[in-house]
């Protein structure tokens, strides 16, 4: 069971992250780049799963094991979760974009379609990879 310590360095993290999500988003919006606010859950995904974990790690709140990515991939479920509640409520549909690409590979067509859903899998698939590089950094180190 997580001790009162360990949860509130989570939730101080928690929304300390979706702070800079939502001021991404704001500062995105403010420069007519409304097509890509979802860029700004990369950047409240980073201080919360890479910077946050490492800080958490550090203190020795949690193990840098399995605990790590269970942890890792907790966060990233519940922060995607609640930024896709709050941003369209904050800032209108401007997650509602759709983008498409069109791979030709040797004569063979490829149509590829993008829409927030696969931008957020890809930023989540991105913070595992740099968490298991800061693990096996880690590992080197002991």
């Amino acid at each position: 069971m997580l001790d009162s310590h360990l949860s509130r360095v989570i939730i101080i993290n928690f929304i300390s992250a979706l702070i800079i999500s939502l001021v991404g988003c704001y500062f995105l919006m403010t420069i007519n780049l409304t097509d890509v606010t979802h860029i700004a859950d990369l950047f409240g995904l980073y201080f919360l799963v890479i910077f946050g974990i490492d800080i958490m790690i550090e203190s020795r709140d949690i193990r840098n094991d399995r605990q790590r990515f269970i942890l890792a991939i907790a966060l990233i479920l519940i922060f995607d979760l609640v930024f896709l509640l709050i941003v369209p409520l904050l800032f209108g549909n401007v997650l509602g974009v759709t983008d498409s690409m069109i791979f030709v590979f040797n004569g063979a067509r490829f149509d590829f379609s993008f829409n927030v859903y696969t931008y957020l899998a890809i930023y989540a698939i991105l913070m595992i990879i740099f968490n298991i590089l800061l693990y096996l950094k880690d590992r080197q180190k002991a």
